[in-house]
């Protein structure tokens, strides 16, 4: 009961997040954010609910992490004026099968863009973003957000704006099915040993077989969501 309440704070401390960055405009893009102590304080939540939130918020793309830097608003915000929050109704009523479906259908084809179009230091972040989930999931840590970190990773790399703009929001819709799971575990080893399959394919450049990789991986989602 208590880490369900403490998830559910930390989305309402993203959600917080983000409309001072998006509708309040208080940090513009590319701006600093202020050291985790001052923001802490000011949502009046502990330090790792912060982390939570900003790490939610890195994988939607609105916030980056520099490190020995500190936590920068985007340079570009991947959908400027979306209010994530406001699909919630509609998360709600779409069916688990019906969005990974959708994911199906995009995002093999913008893994053979990242391996066509990414740079050689986006292919290394997408290998980081792999290998720090790995170290989450076998801490027992938040391995979904470092998944989406990974995910996050090959969309940047395939420069494509428009799957820039509707990830977040496929991503929202996705967060909120893997918090009712239960699957989780199986999710879990299905996205590591996916995922490894995808980087090995993705750092060859190999654009079939990342497109192969990806689609495969969205299918034994799919298959793990109706056992």
């Amino acid at each position: 009961m208590a880490e369900k309440k403490r998830l559910k704070l930390s989305e309402q401390t993203s959600d917080r997040l983000y409309e001072m960055i998006v509708e309040e405009q208080r940090y513009p893009p590319g701006s600093k954010l202020p050291n985790e102590n001052d923001l802490s304080e000011e949502l009046q939540v502990s330090r790792t609910t912060l982390r939570e939130a900003i790490s939610f918020l890195v994988a939607q793309g609105i916030l980056e992490i520099r490190r020995g830097k500190g936590t920068f608003v985007a340079d570009e915000l991947p959908a400027a004026g979306l209010d994530l929050t406001s699909l919630a109704g509609m998360r709600s009523r779409v069916r688990a099968k019906d969005l990974f479906e959708m994911r199906l259908i995009f995002e093999p084809a913008t893994a053979a863009l990242a391996c066509r179009r990414g740079t050689d230091e986006e292919l290394r972040q997408i290998q980081k973003k792999a290998q720090r989930m790995e170290q989450i999931a076998a801490a027992g840590g938040d391995w979904p957000l470092a998944d989406q970190e990974f995910h996050w990773a090959i969309i940047k790399a395939s420069h494509n704006e428009y799957m820039r703009r509707l990830y977040p929001i496929i991503n929202s819709a996705v967060n909120e099915i893997l918090q009712i799971s239960q699957n989780r575990q199986h999710m879990q080893d299905v996205a590591l040993s996916d995922n490894r399959m995808l980087l090995e394919f993705l750092m060859k450049r190999d654009e079939s077989g990342a497109r192969h990789a990806m689609s495969i991986h969205i299918k034994h989602l799919i298959n793990t969501l109706q056992e």
